[in-house]
């Protein structure tokens, strides 16, 4: 029974790193993307930011931040954290997968939609930064 206890402890042990490592990730993931979205526009010569090839960059690395607040998301249940890191971890997520996609489909047809995407940039890495400052000390436990 020992043994299952320990082996259990290494577990979330190694998953509070991977976590803490992934909230780091995701903020670094998040400066990367906004330099990408200013990059795209400062190349739009379009009228219409859908058909703006300078923003595909952009487009395309935003599956990577998807992808890895998903991950950390997981991470988050795996290493049992605390259940505010947990909701946390969901609301990341969502906001960069699903009201991410929505509001750059919307900021289309209403640009104040399309600002509303900005905005929730903003948020998603405020909520990033907060959960590196809360991870950290995981990075140094033994």
């Amino acid at each position: 029974m020992t043994e299952t206890t320990a082996a259990e402890g290494t577990g979330v042990k190694t998953a509070d790193k991977v976590f803490a490592y992934l909230a780091a990730l995701l903020v670094l993931c998040i400066i990367v993307q906004f330099f990408l979205a200013g990059l795209g526009v400062w190349g739009i010569d379009q009228h219409k930011i859908g058909d703006a090839k300078h923003l595909d960059p952009h487009r395309a690395f935003a599956n990577v931040v998807g992808l890895v607040a998903i991950l950390m998301f997981i991470a988050a249940l795996v290493s049992r954290t605390s259940k505010p890191r947990i909701w946390v971890s969901i609301l990341i997520a969502v906001l960069a997968v699903a009201v991410q996609s929505l509001l750059a489909a919307g900021g289309e047809h209403q640009h104040w939609v399309g600002g509303l995407h900005v905005l929730d940039g903003l948020v998603i890495l405020g909520l990033a930064g907060w959960m590196h400052k809360e991870t950290r000390p995981l990075l140094k436990r033994g």
